[in-house]
């Protein structure tokens, strides 16, 4: 089968059917009047244009459980799964909607608020997919302007995106392509948000109803009528809610009700209830594929595509996941014939999401990712063996006391684990050399302007670290260090072949090889690194700079962003000053600034020598430098994250 990595064809084709013909559609201004349109009034279905809140298919949503639930709800209330779809009202909203007229990819979006409801003056979003799917011969910058209620958000942690209504089809979402940074306070294009390359028209038109509704709801539904292509788009609730894991709860509500009500402190008697679903109940497949729903990759079947866009996922908490999906590997971890056909087939779909030896690469895919470990296969690891969605710290969800090697030992509990590790890790006891994530769940993967750790748990492979060119756990701690020195040093410790080389990564570290002359994705990976404490502290800091200021004027906004805040982690830099949207000749600019401060602050760096391109008189080999950047690997990268 053909692997697509964004939207279902058949909806897709039905939906630009409908749009394309307005004589099916009985209600709304002709084709004629939207195209050119006379007035900017915002019509009121628009400001309600959410999509349905229903209490079917046993849905009940997520207050029914607060009553018996008090202390489960409110922790769940805490975390970035509650909010990540949220209808747009103050106290949800967190961009500057004050006036301001923010540019993407060229075109202008005003952004303002009238009382409690939020508006963006922009190009017709209609309009626009029309020209991007080809409907319509005509620049994107010839749109005229119209005002649209924003009507819904997504997300509330690392950034937030919005969402608008389309006039033309009533139910359909399409995304204002900017992005909220609440850190900085500031609006971004959303081109510059995500690591995207050349030719990657997904800029303008993206639709929550067939996409995002899928993991950023719980029981969502677009809708579809197939004969007229309108959306009636329905969800349980907007989030991720309490159903989302234990499916429907209508039968537990009406179960509950039944029993006597208890006595405190006296466990309840009688007939077990079974119309409920806990994940840590569940085996450790069936309990990790509630996750995996989301936390994956994989494409529903195609007797189930349009059945989806009909109906919403057939999914519950405690089916199999893959029934219903084609669970999608990539061929060096499932070597079989068919995963080998898909890869071919569509390498691109591949390396958007994976690194090229297999490990995941896209945030996102952690089940994925869990699921190809030994830890997996051969043991009885689930989601929840770390993470919990209750009483754990919102930002990563562990659970209280699994924070570092802790869930690990839980099943490795041998000396050589425990009270020996040293003579496992040839690391000191308590040192981040010793802690088990960081040999085998490395920060591989990339996701919202980070690295997060790789949940695809495995030892580093001397033959993986030579042939593919994968970031890898021991480059990624010493960046001063090569990759023959890693090679070697594996050889030594776990008696791995010794692969040969190229010159470069004899002599020059692979920290710097990855920063200068490798491609997008292990240049953004780099240089969060280049910002990670354990790091520093094994590497030095002081002989960084150089290195990590070459990635100021980077052809990606997002390594822009990433190399600054690295950046300015180390001595010398914590105020400079630099924006990754500036023009390019700021941004040269602002590189040989960081250049000329690191010479006249920094006295002989704490690393010399070839292997960081520093030489002896404490300067930076610039010979070396134009010569590594002059072989940078420019092909084009997306990451889907």
């Amino acid at each position: 089968m053909m692997l697509v990595s964004r939207i279902p064809l058949c909806f897709l084709a039905v939906l630009l059917t409908a749009l394309l013909a307005p004589t099916q559609i009985s209600a709304g201004p002709t084709l004629m009047d939207w195209i050119w349109p006379t007035t900017n009034a915002v019509p009121d279905i628009l400001r309600t244009n959410l999509p349905t809140a229903a209490r079917t298919n046993g849905y009940v949503g997520s207050d029914s459980c607060r009553s018996c639930h008090a202390d489960e709800h409110a922790s769940w209330h805490r975390t970035f799964h509650r909010t990540m779809t949220q209808p747009a009202q103050p106290g949800a909203v967190m961009g500057r909607f004050d006036g301001q007229t923010v540019s993407s990819d060229g075109l202008g979006f005003r952004l303002f608020r009238e009382g409690d409801t939020f508006f963006a003056e922009m190009p017709d979003p209609d309009l626009l997919m029309y020209i991007v799917h080809g409907g319509m011969k005509r620049t994107v910058e010839s749109v005229p302007k119209v005002t649209r209620p924003v009507v819904m958000t997504t997300g509330s942690h690392h950034y937030q995106t919005y969402w608008v209504a389309s006039a033309r089809y009533p139910g359909l979402l399409q995304t204002l392509p900017l992005v909220f940074l609440p850190d900085s306070q500031r609006w971004i294009p959303r081109e510059e948000a995500f690591l995207r390359g050349t030719g990657d028209t997904n800029r303008f038109i993206i639709q929550w109803n067939h996409q995002c509704i899928r993991c950023h709801s719980t029981a969502g539904n677009p809708g579809l009528e197939e004969s007229t292509g309108r959306l009636r788009t329905k969800v349980g609730e907007l989030g991720i809610s309490c159903e989302a894991c234990h499916g429907p709860g209508e039968r537990h509500v009406a179960f509950q009700r039944l029993q006597p009500k208890p006595t405190p402190g006296v466990p309840r008697s009688g007939e077990p209830d079974t119309t409920i679903v806990n994940p840590a109940s569940l085996d450790h497949r069936r309990s990790s594929e509630v996750c995996g729903q989301c936390h994956g990759a994989y494409i529903l079947k195609p007797e189930f595509s349009m059945a989806f866009a009909k109906e919403g996922a057939p999914f519950r908490p405690g089916d199999r996941l893959f029934d219903t999906r084609y669970e999608v590997k990539h061929p060096r971890v499932d070597p079989r014939p068919e995963r080998v056909a898909d890869y071919r087939r569509n390498p691109a779909f591949f390396r958007e999401q994976w690194w090229d030896d297999g490990t995941i690469l896209a945030g996102g895919r952690e089940f994925t990712g869990m699921s190809a470990s030994k830890c997996y296969t051969q043991g009885e690891m689930r989601c929840v063996t770390c993470h919990s969605m209750h009483k754990s710290d919102p930002d990563d969800q562990l659970r209280p006391g699994r924070e570092g090697s802790q869930s690990c030992v839980q099943c490795h509990s041998t000396p050589q684990y425990t009270t020996e590790i040293s003579k496992h890790t040839h690391h000191a006891v308590g040192s981040d050399g010793s802690d088990c994530r960081n040999c085998h769940m490395p920060h591989t993967t990339y996701a919202l302007f980070s690295a997060i750790r790789s949940h695809q748990i495995e030892s580093p492979r001397s033959e993986m670290i030579s042939r593919f060119g994968t970031p890898n756990a021991c480059n990624l701690c010493h960046l001063d260090k090569t990759l023959a020195w890693t090679r070697d040093t594996l050889f030594r410790w776990y008696g791995q072949k010794r692969h040969p080389m190229t010159p470069e990564q004899e002599s020059v570290s692979a920290a710097a090889l990855w920063l200068l002359q490798g491609n997008a994705a292990q240049r953004v990976v780099a240089a969060w690194h280049v910002g990670w404490e354990p790091a520093r502290r094994a590497s030095g800091r002081t002989w960084l700079a150089p290195i990590q200021a070459r990635l100021l004027d980077d052809p990606y906004g997002v390594v822009r962003e990433v190399g600054a805040r690295s950046l300015r982690s180390l001595p010398g830099f914590g105020d400079f000053p630099y924006d990754f949207l500036a023009t390019p000749a700021d941004r040269s600019r602002k590189k040989e600034e960081a250049l000329s401060r690191w010479m006249a602050t920094t006295g002989k760096p704490d690393r010399v020598g070839d292997a960081v391109l520093i030489g002896a008189d404490g300067r930076p080999m610039e010979e070396r430098f134009r010569e590594l950047l002059g072989k940078r690997d420019n092909r084009s990268i997306t990451i889907q994250e």
